[in-house]
């Protein structure tokens, strides 16, 4: 929500909250993922940029630079912007109920 916030021009992340619905909130992370607007994918488009200079520029016998090798290190897990990893349904129920905790909604689903 805060990174929505920031796109948005609002410094008041409740009030955005309370001015979205859950469904509305679901195709802003569907869009962030098909077109991300964050500065993380940012530093990896850099990153890329960089490692393709340095690898161009290394030395004939030195190993060839990895994308983490020359990404900025910030308190992230800089291999989870670099790998795309799939999540189980599972993962993505727990996700979604999260969400609905988060936006007050109520989530009846048997068996879950």
């Amino acid at each position: 929500m805060y990174r929505l916030a920031v796109k948005l021009g609002k410094a008041n992340v409740d009030e955005l909250k309370r001015s979205l619905t859950a469904k509305q909130i679901m195709n802003w992370m569907a869009y962030a993922e098909l077109e991300p607007f964050d500065e993380r994918r940012q530093d990896v488009r850099i990153a890329s940029i960089v490692q393709m200079i340095a690898n161009v520029n290394r030395g004939k016998d030195q190993k060839p630079f990895t994308l983490n090798d020359v990404l900025l290190k910030f308190g992230i897990d800089q291999e989870e912007l670099v790998t795309q990893k799939k999540q189980t349904p599972a993962q993505q129920f727990e996700i979604a109920k999260l969400w609905a905790k988060m936006m007050a909604v109520e989530t009846d689903v048997k068996g879950h």
